[in-house]
């Protein structure tokens, strides 16, 4: 697939308590997006933009960028690459070069989160297709493209307490959540709780769990001992053989496989 061809990936990472302030001119392209807390950012000693909260920004050589948080932790997210196929993204206005409105508000946070980690996980893990990995990749500069021209669809007013829940189902998704609960403490229908929570999240609250347990789990591959069917007791699920046919629709090979490719 030569339409795939010329781009390189380099580095990557998720560092969910970054209290790091990064001062270079970059070697490589990237992809900076801030999750959560306080992000500084400063572009060749100009101006100080300070945002809260999503936000992503792109890093590029040529200039020098100065990033971080003030002290607090923030949770920050990056893939850097680099390749003949970015001028090509430069050219045709998906690789957006402002100086002067660096950061961009990132609608859907969770759902452009889900697909850095999604990316960083494809290009760890050798054997994998590297041109599923171009498509995340610039499905990412295109959702940042959309965030620049599109205004904004207005947050239902339970946003903050759909946040807050949201983070608490990525933190423990082994949890068995009943979402019909959740929406009675928001005094909301069962209907209206699945589109907002859609809204926020880009996937429904069924999806959005089975995703989340699908993370826990590769994580416990790569990083304990246990067995696949430990490892999916952990994450949530109670039926081993639905878990793997899960895990085999994200990640395209079993658990099994995952793990010694990963330690491979």
């Amino acid at each position: 697939m030569d339409f795939f061809d010329g781009l390189t990936f380099s580095t990557s990472g998720s560092e969910p308590e970054s209290v790091e302030y990064i001062h270079h001119e970059p070697r490589y392209y990237g992809i900076q997006f801030n999750y959560s807390g306080t992000l500084q950012l400063r572009i060749d000693s100009g101006q100080q933009f300070e945002v809260s909260g999503p936000h992503v920004f792109l890093t590029y050589p040529g200039h020098y960028f100065e990033y971080g948080s003030s002290g607090s932790p923030r949770y920050h997210n990056y893939i850097c690459t680099y390749g003949p196929r970015i001028q090509r993204y430069i050219d045709g206005g998906l690789w957006i070069i402002d100086p002067g409105a660096p950061l961009i508000p990132v609608p859907h946070a969770e759902k452009f989160l889900r697909t850095m980690l999604e990316l960083m996980t494809l290009i760890r893990v050798p054997g994998l297709t590297a041109p599923r990995a171009v498509l995340l990749f610039e499905d990412l500069l295109l959702r940042i493209r959309e965030a620049t021209i599109m205004e904004q669809k207005h947050l239902p007013h339970q946003a903050e307490q759909l946040n807050v829940l949201v983070q608490k189902i990525s933190s423990a998704p082994e949890r068995n959540w009943d979402f019909g609960n959740e929406a009675d403490k928001l005094h909301v229908s069962h209907a209206h709780f699945r589109r907002i929570f859609k809204e926020i999240t880009g996937l429904p609250p069924q999806q959005f769990l089975l995703h989340n347990r699908l993370n826990k789990a590769a994580e416990l591959l790569k990083l304990t001992r246990k067995s696949v069917k430990e490892i999916a007791a952990l994450s949530g699920w109670t039926n081993v053989y639905y878990f793997s046919r899960l895990f085999r629709q994200k990640y395209y090979i079993s658990p099994i496989q995952y793990r010694r490719e990963f330690h491979s």
